[in-house]
């Protein structure tokens, strides 16, 4: 995707698989990129990061091979990301992200992901601030903020979220950087717009998104892009 090369003029919606059907998968995936979304979110949970299990690598290597045209993202909810990075350079996925507090040496890290050609990012939850970035900042494709606390899916959207995404575009403006905002975790059809106006990219979305709405897959993440472009423009 040629937006992932650099700065996204227009937010995208970005359907983290966990919500979706796993009787359904492939099924879900065709619905969810015909109403819009411009990515694949994959959460890969150790149980120890997280007190949970989502998907797996094998599971993410077949859905690349099943979609290869579509932009795929990890988020690596594990205690030692280091140990997966053998699993990263086979899969190869476009972009992939750890939480910054689940290693000491966040640097080598990101450096150990790029060098294998993928856009590297750390994750932030809810209430760590923004300044943990200071030192890394030249470093990062990307900064995925957590609206939840991670782990488990249905929680409601942290608000104090919008000030952390205001701060880090304005971040990113004063100091003419190019990574980019990644929210994940209660996103809505409300919040989610007002998050793209705040400088968000890249909305994962899920249950309260596209998948278990009324309208169907389709229609919910039409609706969605189509709420989310209308923000941007408001400030085109």
């Amino acid at each position: 995707m040629e937006a992932l090369k650099g700065r996204i003029e227009m937010a995208i919606l970005n359907p983290t698989l966990a919500c979706a059907d796993i009787m359904h998968l492939s099924r879900d995936i065709e619905e969810v990129i015909e109403g819009g979304a411009g990515m694949l979110h994959i959460d890969i949970m150790d149980g120890h990061y997280v007190p949970n299990i989502c998907l797996s690598f094998e599971q993410a290597r077949a859905i690349r091979s099943a979609f290869p045209h579509v932009p795929m993202d990890l988020h690596l909810m594990v205690t030692e990301p280091f140990q997966w990075l053998k699993e990263l350079e086979t899969l190869r996925p476009d972009m992939a992200a750890f939480h910054l507090d689940a290693t000491s040496f966040p640097l080598r890290m990101l450096r150990s992901i790029r060098e294998r050609g993928i856009r590297a990012g750390v994750v932030l939850n809810p209430v760590q601030p923004v300044s943990m970035l200071e030192e890394i900042l030249g470093e990062l494709d990307y900064v995925l903020l957590m609206g939840v606390e991670p782990g488990f899916s249905g929680q409601i959207f942290y608000e104090p979220v919008h000030e952390k995404i205001r701060e880090l575009s304005s971040l990113r403006t004063r100091q003419n950087r190019s990574f980019s905002i990644m929210v994940d975790g209660g996103v809505d059809f409300t919040n989610g717009p007002v998050c793209a106006r705040e400088g968000a990219d890249i909305l994962v979305g899920g249950a309260f998104v596209c998948f278990g709405q009324p309208e169907g897959i389709r229609g919910s993440a039409s609706r969605f892009v189509a709420a989310i472009d209308t923000k941007k423009e408001e400030i085109a």
